[in-house]
């Protein structure tokens, strides 16, 4: 590797790394610097200059073209409600009258998104299941690998975490968290009976245990769900959703009738694969928000 080569790497290595030399170069100074011609700093943050003035050009350009392409979309969508829409077609009559006999779900909008199109849903989850691990390799602290000043970062960030915080505040996250658990479990549970589901009762719960973590400390949350249970609780999950959901296609691809009994529309166990496909997504969305929450702000879950 040339000089320059290396020049340009731990330049790019310190732009990462946040820090100042590798910053914008400032303006030239007219009296000689050793080594340096002055006409040489001159074009070096004139070019600098152009080439910021020709990014904020491209990026203004892009945002009023992304505008004038959204208005257009709006402006030609088809009226709401005319029944000669495209979105009125055999697909949805079958959702609407044939939905509960074949999904068992009261609620045809939970039938429709876990069971017609449960292979949306999956991707969903992958998608935040791939988010988290990209999330937890990035911003990942390593005690047994890190520098003297991040350990006396994260031992300050202890104390802090132990010291007395206002009394209001914790009596009423205290009471305020069992009633968002019991919230988020009854939305999952009864997504497939009313309004809700996994995605809704999974925000439920991750946003109670990021108040608690906020209010507490994030030491007190590890005492409960810590780095492997997350782990555990995240692959499980998915797994058990893509199991369920190969079985599920395996049988209706085929013309094989499965042995998932849809119950009777209305009680709680009933509506086949969705009850259970709910709490797993639920999980999955809960984990998925603290581990956010806890990695960008701890940089450890």
């Amino acid at each position: 590797m040339s000089r320059s080569d290396r020049s340009g790497w731990r330049k790019f290595c310190a732009w990462v790394d946040g820090e100042e030399w590798c910053a914008a170069p400032s303006a030239p100074q007219h009296p000689v610097s050793a080594g340096r011609e002055p006409e040489r700093e001159v074009s070096a943050f004139e070019a600098y200059q152009q080439s910021r003035r020709l990014m904020q050009a491209v990026g203004a350009l892009f945002c009023i073209t992304l505008a004038v392409v959204l208005a257009l979309v709006v402006v030609h969508l088809p009226p709401f409600g005319d029944p000669a829409n495209p979105t009125n077609n055999e697909v949805s009559r079958r959702y609407i009258e044939q939905g509960i006999e074949e999904t068992g779900s009261a609620n045809l909008v939970g039938g429709m998104i876990l069971s017609y199109r449960v292979f949306d849903t999956f991707g969903e989850s992958s998608v935040l299941f791939l988010a988290a691990s990209c999330v937890t390799i990035l911003l990942r602290r390593d005690r047994k690998n890190t520098t003297p000043q991040a350990l006396r970062q994260m031992a300050h960030e202890e104390r802090t975490d132990r010291k007395d915080k206002d009394v209001v505040l914790r009596t009423a996250v205290l009471l305020l968290m069992p009633v968002s658990i019991m919230v988020g479990f009854y939305v999952m549970l009864f997504g497939h009976l009313s309004p809700g589901g996994g995605f809704s009762g999974g925000s439920i719960l991750g946003g109670g245990m990021v108040l608690y973590a906020r209010t507490f400390g994030s030491k007190s949350v590890q005492r409960f769900f810590n780095e492997h249970i997350y782990h555990l609780v995240k692959v499980v999950c998915l797994m058990c959703y893509g199991l369920i959901l190969i079985y599920y296609v395996f049988t209706g691809a085929n013309g094989l009738n499965n042995h998932i009994w849809l119950g009777i529309p209305g009680h709680i166990l009933s509506s086949g694969i969705i009850m259970p496909i709910n709490v797993l997504v639920g999980f999955e969305v809960a984990c998925t928000i603290y581990a956010f929450y806890a990695l960008f702000s701890e940089g450890e879950v």
